[in-house]
Formats: structure tokens, C-alpha cells, sequence
């Protein structure tokens, strides 16, 4: 895989655990999970300014960060204690003008097959966000960051029978933790993502209005998202932390109002409002439409039609 051809750059992937641990110079002391101080490992073996991808997931929190990080297309600049998390495959590059201090969780989904875990890595819409969507820590958080990663990276290196156990559970409490995080960021920024959530409403309901060619399509969460330029997942909590819905329930909620009007004041059949409407089967637009509203879409109308 390559970048741009006239950049000619060659992306470096790291396909599991034991591939980047030999890498870094490190021991392989687990083949689906790694905790590392980033003072551990030799600044020189830290890519810098070169894309690469994972086969596996990485938690990254540096205490004094003083660089960049870009994640896809998208990048972020700062000088503050940052916590930030990379899904499989997705291109990731960073720089720092200083060596890093903190702490980088690698972790392959496969880990969860063996062990118990209350939520999956997997469940946690984070990962994909963007980095310019990236958590900013208070002072608290991160001591609260700080303080669970040292205590995963030494149960970690007990090497026991019961300390991956232990560490999936010190995550698991990291994890959790961010969503409560980002539920704060959410909150402090307020004002713009009251934007973001107007601007979501005004790109719906202008949706069928400004589609007139004869390939409308179902309105999506990545369709609004690519409009906005953020990440879908980061969309759908952002509409869910304020009005308690996800995106995709708004979107669907509108299409049943539209239809409910197409329905009432037009004589077009039932196929042909669900071809408007961006449907291609006339069946799965009547089985929403009976999902949402108990009725079919000609009891609907015969419900309406005899008011």
C-alpha cells in the first residue's frame, strides 16, 4: 500500500504485537497485548514524520505532549496532556520536538476471545474518531490517565497467572473512563458542537429539497459526517449527548415525517414514495415506516385520507 504516487511513500505496517516489539527492541512478553513506558524505548526507534498502520489497537497518552499526531487526512497540534486511540489500519503518523513521556497500550481484539470483558475494545465509537476530534485532558483526568496506566504497566509485568485478567480490567476502567471524558469535552464545548448539531438539522431537512436528480439516495450518518468533515461515530455522539438520539434514529425519524406528508398529500403509490424517498425495495421503506409507526404505509394513509 502507498500513499499519494508522486510521493513514492512507502507505509509501514505493523501487523500484530510482535512485529512492533521487535521493532522497538523490546521483549515480546505477550503475543495479543503490550504496555510500554515511552521512556523505554529507544527515542530513535520511534517513528516520526512516516505514516504507518496497525493490525491491532493502541491507546496513546503522553504527559507532555509537544508535537503532532495525524490520523487519516486529518491532524492535530498541541502542547498539553493528550490521550489518543488508533483502531487497526487506520494510517497514523506523529512528530515531537522532545522524547515523549507516558504510556502506549497495545492491544489485538483476539485478546478478548480468551478473556472475559464487560464491553470490547471494539464497542467504543471512539477509536474512529478523527484526531482533530482527539481528548484534551484536564489536569485531573490526567492524573487519573497517568495513575491507571502505571498500574496496568506494573500488574503487566507480574506475569502471573492472573495478571492479563487484572490488566483487561484496568482498561476496561481507562476505557470507560474516556467515555466519561469525551462526555465532559462534549460539555465544555459546547457552543460548538450546538453548531455542529444545528448544521446537521439544517443539512437533513434541506436533504430531499436540494436532491432532485433521479439517484436520491437514503440520507446517511457518512453522508452528513463527510459534509461536516467529521468522523461518523464522532457525529452520532454528538447528536446523542444532547438530544439523548443517535444520528441514525434522527435521520430515520425524518424520513417517517416525510413520508407521513408524501402519504397524506400526494396521490403517488407507496412504491413510488419509497423510490423518493431513496428507497431501493418498496418493502424494507414499508417495513421502517411499520417499525416506527405501528402502521403499514396504506393503513397510514387510509387512516389520514378519512379524517
Amino acid at each position: 500500500m502507498h500513499l499519494e504516487p508522486h510521493n513514492r511513500i512507502k507505509l509501514k505496517h505493523f501487523k500484530d504485537i510482535q512485529n512492533i516489539s521487535e521493532f522497538y527492541d523490546v521483549d515480546v512478553k505477550h503475543s495479543l497485548i503490550n504496555i510500554l513506558k515511552y521512556e523505554e524505548v529507544n527515542s530513535g526507534k520511534i517513528i516520526k514524520n512516516e505514516p504507518v498502520s496497525f493490525g491491532f489497537y493502541k491507546i496513546s497518552f503522553v504527559n507532555n505532549f509537544n508535537g503532532f499526531i495525524k490520523i487519516g487526512t486529518t491532524k492535530f497540534e498541541g502542547t498539553n496532556g493528550v490521550l489518543h486511540f488508533v483502531e487497526p489500519e487506520q494510517i497514523y503518523t506523529c512528530n515531537s520536538t522532545n522524547p515523549w513521556r507516558g504510556y502506549e497500550i497495545l492491544i489485538h481484539p483476539n485478546i478478548f476471545n480468551k478473556y472475559f470483558a464487560h464491553k470490547k475494545i471494539s464497542a467504543y465509537d471512539f477509536f474512529s474518531y478523527e484526531v482533530n476530534e482527539t481528548l484534551l485532558l484536564t489536569k485531573e483526568e490526567k492524573k487519573s490517565v497517568s495513575n491507571l496506566m502505571e498500574m496496568a504497566w506494573k500488574e503487566f509485568n507480574n506475569k502471573d497467572a492472573f495478571s492479563i485478567p487484572i490488566v483487561l480490567s484496568y482498561i476496561s476502567t481507562l476505557l470507560n473512563l474516556s467515555e466519561r471524558f469525551y462526555a465532559r469535552q462534549f460539555e465544555t464545548r459546547k457552543k460548538l458542537h450546538n453548531q455542529l448539531s444545528n448544521d446537521f438539522y439544517k443539512l437533513l431537512e434541506a436533504y430531499y429539497i436540494d436532491n432532485t436528480t433521479n439517484e436520491v439516495q437514503q440520507p446517511t450518518v457518512q453522508y452528513f459526517a463527510d459534509k461536516l468533515n467529521v468522523t461518523p461515530n464522532y457525529l452520532s455522539d454528538t447528536i446523542r449527548h444532547y438530544f439523548g438520539k443517535p444520528a441514525l434514529t434522527i435521520i430515520h425519524e425524518f424520513i417517517i415525517e416525510e413520508a407521513k406528508r408524501q402519504l397524506n398529500k400526494t396521490n403517488l403509490t407507496i412504491s413510488e414514495i419509497s423510490y423518493c424517498l431513496g428507497f431501493e425495495y418498496p418493502n424494507y421503506f414499508s417495513r421502517l415506516f411499520k417499525q416506527k409507526t405501528n402502521f403499514s404505509p396504506t393503513e397510514f394513509r387510509k387512516s389520514v385520507k378519512s379524517i
